[in-house]
């Protein structure tokens, strides 16, 4: 039966998907220039037959094909940039996850002062301005096009969603490197720019979020679509998010409770849910990205690289599901501290779905970093289940449970420590935990810092919720620095004031000459 209606989900998702993001070529011949992102070759290719944007975006078709291509684009399987940066920069780089015995995984996990030219970091920036690059096409072209079957209504829609994948962008951009090049139009003749700094960042992000949140529907005209795509209530989460990072925790929570009050979203019963592959585009889901297996729009085989090898049930918990059964070493291993959180907080329920331990050894290829010879290891069990390593398993990007906990977050910070306390423990009760006994302001706030560690593992919040939560970027470093394996001995981290952001990629530094690097790298 669970075989019958996997099957029936992947079918539905190839009969609407293929029509829609299989667009790429419309967009990847309008965007003659990739700004900062690309190499100095393509830089010097000529655009292939010449064609401009203005003869790409002639009739409402041309529109929807871009902005399906925008989606598209960002979903590919050769994109590793979800991969990378959903739990490398929020989960490795903090206290969660380790990153195995690569050397570049190390070099991020520890903030080690040599890691501008690893493989991840360049991911993390240079895909996102080809995304940016993408949205900015879509911008620019859209309110061009005179068509008399395309309604304003209908291109506003399709503004609003390119406003918010490029504030989108922007913002995990700031987040991961601080001060960053903005680029706003395909029509910019500055093809290398200086750094803007995190404060205009996030500026920007804000602005675009604005604008998404007026042109876009509370809900497209399915459920698929109102999950797969941007809506207002996914740009009010984005909204809620950069007024955390910047502290207005008035207007964070504002926006918090314009998506919770929206009538759109609720918490799904069963928190398994979100993750087994059988219930995707669930009521929980805000933006819920895209895969398909077997295709161009297949995931990537992030996985199977923090999957152990095999069949899941040969290790502790016999839980179904099977991964790539090569012995090669994972990254994302968990760290013991965090499996004690789950085990301390008494939460059998999201720990069954977050992650598999292995007791046995011999079924694991090495000795992972951060464990002792003979300790049970833990490994990510909550973003993928299966042995294909281009699987058709959709990435929840933003969900109702993290906008609750941010809401909470706001209003303990503004006073209102009550009403924080009804909404941590709302969440808290979907997976069968008794109330939270904090009832002091200081209390609730590490309250709900626990609560999201546990409820949003993996899932691109952890380092910026430590960094907000001691609002001192010296006692976060001093906080990063003291980690140590389960033995008590060091993990050995150097983060510095310098190096809470990472490195831009050397390749950039060496095509822009107007980049400057951040000290100590």
């Amino acid at each position: 039966m669970m075989k019958n209606l996997k099957n029936n989900l992947i079918n539905f998702k190839n009969n609407i998907v293929k029509n829609q993001f299989n667009s790429r070529i419309i967009l990847a011949l309008t965007l003659i220039v990739f700004y900062s992102c690309t190499s100095e070759d393509f830089l010097e290719k000529t655009p292939l037959n010449e064609l401009t944007a203005e003869a790409s975006y002639v009739k409402k078709s041309d529109a929807e094909a871009a902005i399906g291509a925008c989606y598209g684009m960002m979903f590919d399987w050769n994109q590793h940039h979800y991969k990378w940066t959903r739990t490398i920069f929020s989960d490795m780089r903090a206290d969660n996850s380790h990153g195995g015995s690569g050397a570049m995984y190390m070099a991020a996990e520890r903030h080690e002062p040599n890691a501008s030219d690893y493989e991840p970091g360049g991911y993390a920036w240079d895909q996102p301005f080809s995304y940016i690059a993408a949205a900015n096409s879509v911008l620019d072209n859209v309110v061009n096009i005179d068509d008399p079957n395309f309604s304003d209504a209908e291109k506003n829609v399709i503004l609003g969603q390119a406003y918010f994948l490029r504030g989108y962008q922007y913002m995990q951009l700031a987040r991961i490197f601080g001060d960053v090049p903005l680029h706003l139009s395909t029509d910019d003749k500055e093809i290398y720019k200086p750094q803007s700094s995190q404060a205009e960042v996030f500026a920007q992000v804000e602005a675009d979020m604005l604008l998404a949140e007026n042109l876009l529907p509370l809900e497209h005209s399915t459920n698929f679509l109102t999950r797969s795509r941007a809506t207002k209530g996914a740009a009010q989460t984005m909204l809620a998010k950069v007024y955390a990072e910047t502290r207005d925790f008035d207007k964070c929570a504002e926006y918090a409770a314009k998506v919770i009050n929206s009538g759109v979203y609720q918490l799904v019963d069963t928190f398994d849910h979100l993750w087994d592959g059988f219930h995707e585009f669930t009521t929980e889901a805000i933006w819920e990205g895209v895969h398909i297996a077997g295709g161009q729009q297949a995931s990537t085989y992030h996985q199977v690289q923090m999957l152990p090898p095999g069949s899941m049930s040969q290790y502790d918990g016999n839980k179904p599901g099977e991964s790539w059964p090569v012995a090669y070493p994972r990254f994302n291993t968990l760290h013991s501290e965090l499996v004690a959180a789950f085990e301390t907080m008494g939460d059998s329920i999201r720990s069954y779905s977050s992650y598999v331990t292995v007791s046995d050894r011999s079924l694991i290829s090495e000795h992972p970093y951060g464990y002792s010879e003979n300790e049970p290891i833990s490994h990510v069990y909550k973003l993928g289940r299966t042995a294909g390593i281009f699987d058709g398993m959709n990435v929840m990007i933003l969900r109702l449970a993290d906008v609750i906990l941010l809401r909470a977050e706001a209003l303990n910070q503004s006073g209102k420590t009550g009403e924080a306390i009804a909404l941590l423990n709302q969440v808290r009760a979907r997976v069968k935990l008794a109330p939270t006994t904090a009832t002091s302001k200081a209390d609730v706030a590490k309250a709900i810092l626990d609560e999201r560690r546990l409820e949003l593992f993996m899932e691109n919040n952890r380092y910026w919720d430590l960094k907000r939560y001691y609002n001192n970027d010296a006692a976060f470093v001093q906080y990063l620095n003291s980690l140590s394996e389960s033995s008590g001995k060091s993990l050995e981290y150097k983060a510095t004031l310098n190096n809470i952001f990472m490195p831009i990629p050397q390749k950039e530094m060496d095509i822009n000459e107007f980049l400057i690097q951040r000290p100590g790298y």
